[in-house]
C-alpha cells in the first residue's frame, strides 16, 4: 500500500464539460409553493441550486435554492435540516398551505 495516495486515480485524456448528478433521498418535513424543508443525510450548501424530483412518475421536477442548512441529531444519527426556496413550484404544492 506504499504510495497509494500519491498516484492519480482518474485521468481524463480530453478536457470535458458536463453536469454531475447525484441523487439523494430526503424526507420532506414541510412543503409550500415557496419553500421546502427537508431532512437529509448530507448538508446543503447555501446558495446552491438543486433540481428536486420525486420518485413517482408523472411529477414535474423543479429547481430550488438552498437557503439554510443546519445539523441535527435524529435517532442517534447526524442529519441536516435544509430549507429550500423554490424558484418554480410544481403544481402539486400549489394547494398545500
Amino acid at each position: 500500500m506504499f504510495g497509494r495516495r500519491s498516484h492519480q486515480r482518474v485521468t481524463l485524456s480530453v478536457p470535458t464539460e458536463g453536469t454531475l448528478r447525484i441523487s439523494r433521498d430526503v424526507l420532506v418535513e414541510r412543503a409550500t409553493p415557496e419553500e421546502l424543508v427537508v431532512i437529509s443525510r448530507h448538508a446543503g450548501v447555501v446558495g446552491e441550486n438543486l433540481k428536486v424530483a420525486e420518485v413517482e412518475a408523472g411529477r414535474e421536477a423543479f429547481v430550488a435554492r438552498v437557503a439554510e442548512s443546519h445539523p441535527l441529531v435524529a435517532d442517534g444519527s447526524v442529519r441536516h435540516r435544509i430549507r429550500l426556496r423554490t424558484t418554480h413550484a410544481p403544481q402539486r404544492y400549489e394547494n398545500r398551505r
